[in-house]
């Protein structure tokens, strides 16, 4: 026989390569949202839904446990991601609590829901009312831009049908890289003195969560909490500059900026935030120091704690 084609009943389950992840924002929390659904680029995710079980410690002479039951479902998981222009801005919106206004978004008291769904294989995992209660953003020396967003949802279900009337295309931007992407950090305005090899930004809704109530096992409703922006720094140490504001408890802006090849990018940007808990040390010969402190965000005068500007080509650029 002719040795064409491909072999049939390879595959030993599902492939990942195959799975696709979109969501729509609901009109009402937990209701599944109907219409277009916005397909995202991910590079792994960790949903599951547990039960909680409670059994009473009934008296019985046969000397066995007596039968449990289930009390409440909650769902949750990370959705990982390569960070790239326009990919995640939904997302990052709405563990703000905002809307994207002229090019940029700050913390505000808007509550996003979401219906995320995943198909494998030939079905689909419906997870209504998915809440972002945490985003974290990391930009490191030797690696690309990473982004990880924790989401809770109020139940999950498994439908045969697919429950989007239609698709809007994931961005197709570049992921953001550390060398030539990476415009820099500014502390109170101006550069530190040291290269950077490391920032990371964390935006949770301290406090946010599910709540639960009888007659149902799913999640009656969400807790949107309170926005707390913090981080960490790592520098190559060169002098006391930031020791010194450490110590002084100085508060300011901190922010850094990544660019792709096309000129779109962001500006992250703390808007009153302290350094904190600095570790400066020479821990073994033949070693450069790297100073490293935890970033703290607080409020502006006013209110405002944190915000993501976006980047756009220069005008007449191609």
């Amino acid at each position: 026989m002719a040795n064409t084609g491909s072999t049939n009943g390879y595959l030993a389950g599902a492939q990942a390569n195959s799975a696709t992840i979109a969501y729509a924002m609901e009109a009402n929390f937990g209701v599944a949202a109907t219409g277009a659904y916005q397909r995202t680029r991910f590079t792994g995710e960790n949903f599951r839904v547990q039960n909680s079980r409670s059994r009473p410690d009934e008296i019985n002479q046969l000397a066995e446990g007596s039968q449990s039951v289930t009390t409440q479902r909650a769902g949750s998981g990370t959705l990982s991601g390569a960070l790239s222009a326009g990919t995640y801005d939904d997302l990052l919106a709405a563990v703000l609590g905002n809307d994207w206004s002229n090019g940029a978004v700050s913390n505000g008291t808007l509550v996003k829901t979401w219906t995320m769904i995943e198909q494998i294989g030939a079905s689909w995992f419906q997870r209504p009312g998915a809440y972002c209660t945490r985003v974290q953003l990391t930009f490191a020396q030797g690696g690309f831009s990473q982004a990880a967003f924790d989401l809770s949802y109020a139940d999950e279900t498994v439908v045969n049908a697919d429950p989007a009337a239609s698709y809007l295309a994931a961005p197709t931007g570049a992921v953001f890289d550390t060398v030539k992407n990476f415009a820099g950090v500014l502390i109170d305005g101006a550069a530190p003195n040291g290269v950077v090899r490391q920032i990371q930004i964390t935006l949770e809704r301290n406090g946010g969560g599910m709540d639960y109530g009888m007659a149902q096992a799913k999640a009656a409703g969400v807790r949107p909490g309170e926005l707390i922006a913090s981080g960490s720094i790592q520098i190559y140490f060169r002098d006391y500059s930031l020791y010194q504001r450490f110590l002084s408890e100085t508060g300011g802006t901190i922010s850094c900026n990544v660019v792709d090849g096309t000129g779109n990018g962001y500006t992250f940007t703390f808007l009153n935030a302290t350094l904190q808990n600095p570790q400066i040390n020479a821990g073994s010969k033949n070693t450069t120091i790297v100073a490293t402190f935890d970033i703290e965000g607080n409020p502006q005068a006013g209110g405002g704690t944190f915000s993501i500007a976006k980047i756009a080509p220069a005008a007449g650029g191609n």
